[in-house]
């Protein structure tokens, strides 16, 4: 589709999902710049994966980056769950392969798939080496093992995504006093009281 190189990061205040590095990412302001202009009111969650083997196994990837991040999000803010699925390949420049954190280097992402959600099939593979199958409607299967830069929880995110996009949601954001966050990330509650 696209290719841009890493984007400065957004001002604004970092929740937890900023500091798990699943929101407003590489991804997030990627297809939130002028270039793209998509889904800009809603959140993207988002994380880095190596594509492997069925067997856990690093791929011999010549034609293409084995990095990719894969993220979810809205194409409407006020939807319940998300609906669209996006996927981007991370290349390095001078075929670097680098630390998120510690480059210097921006990485070159490049936006390969957008894809509704619901022709798309996400599934647990392996809990213990953090691996996702993804099965898209032209049947392409890829076997994703989250980077080791995620901690255990963001995993644990991923796979309450995939249950309740199994399963639905057991609520529903009609009835305006059910307090349903449309984020994957549970927020910090604010110290401030409420009046009841």
């Amino acid at each position: 589709m696209s290719k841009i190189r890493g984007l400065p990061p957004a001002i604004r205040e970092t929740g937890p999902g900023v500091e798990l590095g699943v929101e407003d990412g590489l991804l997030c302001q990627l297809i939130h710049s002028p270039e793209f202009n998509l889904f800009s009111d809603s959140v993207v969650f988002e994380s880095t994966f190596i594509q492997v083997t069925k067997q856990g196994n690093r791929m011999n990837n010549c034609e293409g980056s084995a990095t990719i991040i894969l993220g979810v999000t809205s194409s409407v803010p006020s939807l319940p769950l998300p609906n669209v699925l996006l996927m981007a390949n991370v290349t390095w420049p001078q075929d670097q392969f680098s630390n998120w954190t510690t480059s210097s280097v921006a990485p070159i992402i490049t936006l390969s798939r957008i894809l509704p959600l619901k022709y798309v099939e996400l599934q647990i593979c392996d809990r213990s080496q953090r691996i996702l199958r993804v099965r898209t409607v032209t049947e392409k299967i890829y076997y994703l093992r989250l980077h080791d830069q995620h901690p255990q929880a963001v995993f644990q995110f991923w796979i309450r995504l995939v249950n309740i996009l199994q399963k639905g949601l057991s609520i529903t954001t009609k009835d305006p006093r059910i307090q349903f966050t449309h984020c994957l990330v549970p927020k910090i509650p604010s110290s401030s009281t409420e009046a009841t």
